[in-house]
């Protein structure tokens, strides 16, 4: 667990812990404050219920990855700078890219407990299955999509739809998550990513 962390970041990373281990449902506001070393009465004093909480959880997770995409100088917004920034990367820095982000998702302690409760959650709980799809399906493609048009309009892909472009590549890098998430080794997983990357540019930067 981080160190110095507020009251309210501990019921955070408390919450998301028990919800990853013992589902949504299977955690009780007072065990949470238990957890975190607190008198039932007084998580209430930072958030109304459950609810609350796990939107905390969303809102924390996006924190952490634009936190965690700043530090590794990668763009996390969709505008103009972004995919200058794209069209002016080689393979290598590409790479660079795929890694450090692959081993956030994978080694970071909050990434991974936050993906676990979304996939166990949401066939029961639909503020899970909302998380899950806006985080894990709907935003990425849609981040991609963008990325793709402009590179496609500055000339470094070729004249394709950039939303099957997205869906190609997102597609395999979240079926390798999952690989990994199954028990597949990390640096197999990692492997398969950079090929992935590599045979992707490739491909689309030779198509017309």
């Amino acid at each position: 667990m981080e160190e110095k962390m507020t009251t309210r970041e501990k019921i955070i990373y408390e919450s998301l812990r028990l919800f990853s281990n013992k589902g949504y449902d299977g955690v009780s506001m007072r065990e949470i404050a238990a957890a975190v070393g607190i008198k039932g009465a007084s998580i209430y004093n930072h958030f109304k219920g459950k609810e609350d909480i796990f939107n905390a959880i969303f809102s924390e997770m996006i924190k952490k990855y634009d936190d965690a995409a700043a530090i590794m100088n990668i763009p996390a917004e969709n505008n103009p700078q972004t995919i200058s920034i794209y069209a002016e990367a080689d393979i290598k820095q590409l790479l660079c890219m795929a890694e450090q982000l692959f081993a956030f998702f994978t080694q970071n302690e909050f990434a991974v407990m936050f993906r676990k409760l979304l996939v166990s959650e949401q066939h029961k709980s639909p503020a899970a299955a909302k998380c899950f799809k806006e985080y894990y399906l709907e935003v990425p493609v849609l981040f991609q999509s963008r990325i793709f048009d402009g590179l496609k309009k500055e000339g470094k892909f070729g004249n394709y739809n950039p939303d099957i472009m997205a869906l190609h590549f997102y597609g395999p890098v979240y079926y390798i998550l999952c690989r990994y998430d199954s028990g597949c080794p990390y640096d197999e997983c990692l492997a398969m990513i950079k090929q992935h990357v590599k045979q992707f540019c490739k491909i689309y930067e030779k198509l017309n």
